[in-house]
């Protein structure tokens, strides 16, 4: 498994839920709150990033599941990422 593969792949999702440029995904600070980059929502957004999140971790056999109720938008980029790798 491929840590930083993994994260910056999570960034990406992040930011593409969120209708920001996902260009250069990586470059997304980890210690960043969901709400300070447009994540707004507790409903919709949460349920999209959760679903991302499952198919990451599956994708890479992590073992996680991401229950519903776990994302919401006062998670940071970190706590994110420990969802599917920690």
């Amino acid at each position: 498994m491929d840590i930083v593969y993994i994260s910056n792949q999570i960034k990406f999702d992040i930011l593409t839920i969120c209708g920001q440029p996902a260009a250069h995904a990586y470059n997304l600070q980890t210690d960043m709150p969901l709400h300070a980059i447009g994540f707004n929502d507790n409903g919709e957004l949460c349920r999209q990033l959760e679903n991302k999140l499952q198919l990451v971790a599956d994708e890479y056999n992590t073992g996680k599941r991401i229950a519903n109720g776990s994302v919401s938008k006062e998670l940071t980029v970190w706590q994110c990422i420990q969802l599917v790798i920690v």
